[in-house]
């Protein structure tokens, strides 16, 4: 059932990265709630939370999730794709300052929801939550270059 999830999971992500229309998770309420009901039920495995913790942490994290979704990230996938030496310097300052402020953008909103989070866990089942996001996302970085390496056949 595990990896199931986890495939579900990935596999929603992976086509979140490459499809125009879901990229913008509004457009999707449906995918949207897929993924973010896949995301908790790992962390509550993760941070071994009870149904009553996982009741009360579920709207904060919903709400957490649609804040960093609105996010766009519209030249990422071109910032990993790209050889550096191939960019113009005004190429090259726009793609890091855009990664650069979505960075910011993103820790204003975990620092936001930091103290929403521990209003139902403790500073360290956060810690553990946004550990566990960290690792979701390195499960899902490592399913798209397996995918585009299958693709590409190196």
């Amino acid at each position: 059932m595990n990896k199931l999830l986890t495939t579900v999971f990935i596999s929603m992500l992976f086509l979140l990265q490459f499809t125009g229309q879901a990229q913008d998770l509004s457009r999707n309420p449906k995918l949207q709630e897929r993924i973010s009901q896949a995301k908790l039920v790992e962390i509550s495995k993760a941070l071994v939370l009870s149904e009553d913790k996982m009741k009360a942490l579920t709207p904060i994290y919903k709400r957490y999730e649609t804040e960093k979704n609105e996010i766009t990230f519209p030249r990422q996938g071109r910032l990993l794709r790209t050889n550096p030496d191939s960019l113009s310097a005004e190429e090259a300052d726009k793609l890091i300052t855009a990664q650069l402020d979505n960075a910011i953008k993103i820790s204003t909103i975990r620092r936001k929801y930091y103290n929403e989070f521990k209003t139902v866990l403790t500073p360290q089942q956060v810690f553990k939550l946004y550990k566990s996001e960290a690792q979701l996302n390195r499960k899902v970085m490592q399913e798209l270059r397996r995918r585009l390496r299958n693709r590409t056949g190196k």
